[in-house]
């Protein structure tokens, strides 16, 4: 008749993130793992692991995933955690009050948890596994990545996942923010020319972006540091034409065709005249 209270903290801020849970002695290390995962905002389908102390993948003796039989079969020093028991982990590691155990989640990711035993009580042995005390918010699994969106400052900020009118490209060159805007691959639309490839400067920082299936990219970012605008520039058409140049040895391989110069010059070809246009055929 024993109810076990682990203190699960978060390895990497352990101070700041932490869950007590509550867990009968005959509940399995697996509904141990579910209700961890449940507390902390992380989902399932994942490999994951319960061993000793704060040994990980050091652990003298590891309780396994379902999901692991071929590695239970290979080792000695493995358990199946679905039929293993809260108290079976305590006795057969010596688990009394304050002894630790971890718990890792995930074997690409790595979501690390050690657990302090703070309190063994008399209670039913099946009590169904919960969550007591708890500090910080739960974690983000899997955070939103950042988009164009709140990585460009203005004007770009709205930038939507289409080709961008030349005529649009035009009103924003004329911003006060920005210093040049050139593009690099026009493409004809049912609304007129367009881009899909373009550079853009500020005052402290210039853009190389690239529309891709999955929306607009960046493919450079330069800080200007302490270069000047022109020097800025300058660095800015020397990384659009290595870009070019990568762009066509990976489509020459993926033909299974012999690169050719040609093939990077007609890429540059728009590039060139832009910067002719604009007195800097020198770049």
């Amino acid at each position: 008749m024993t109810v076990y209270r682990f203190r699960f903290k978060y390895d990497p801020e352990p101070l700041e993130l932490w869950r007590d849970i509550h867990i009968g002695a005959d509940r399995t290390l697996e509904e141990l793992h579910s209700i961890i995962n449940e507390a902390f905002g992380l989902g399932e389908g994942n490999r994951w692991f319960i061993g000793d102390g704060e040994s990980y993948w050091n652990s003298d003796i590891t309780y396994l995933s379902p999901q692991d039989d071929q590695m239970q079969a290979d080792a000695d020093n493995t358990r199946n955690a679905a039929e293993t028991t809260v108290g079976e982990l305590a006795q057969q590691l010596g688990i009394e009050q304050y002894e630790r155990i971890c718990y890792l989640y995930d074997y690409g990711d790595e979501w690390r948890f050690y657990a302090i035993c703070k309190e063994v009580y008399d209670g039913p042995a099946d009590t169904k596994p919960s969550v007591g005390k708890q500090k910080g918010d739960p974690l983000e699994q899997y955070p939103e990545p950042e988009t164009l969106k709140t990585l460009l400052p203005e004007p770009l900020e709205t930038l939507t996942e289409t080709p961008v009118s030349t005529a649009d490209l035009e009103a924003i060159e004329a911003h006060d923010a920005v210093e040049c805007v050139i593009n690099l691959l026009t493409v004809e639309t049912d609304a007129g020319m367009a881009s899909e490839r373009f550079v853009i400067q500020y005052d402290d920082v210039g853009y190389l972006l690239e529309l891709y299936p999955e929306g607009w990219e960046i493919v450079e970012q330069i800080e200007a540091t302490d270069n000047t605008n022109s020097e800025l520039l300058e660095e800015l058409v020397s990384r659009v034409r290595t870009y070019h140049t990568k762009l066509a040895e990976l489509a020459a391989a993926a033909l299974g065709e012999k690169f050719d110069d040609e093939t990077v010059k007609a890429m540059n070809a728009e590039l060139n005249r832009e910067l002719e246009a604009r007195g800097l055929g020198h770049l």
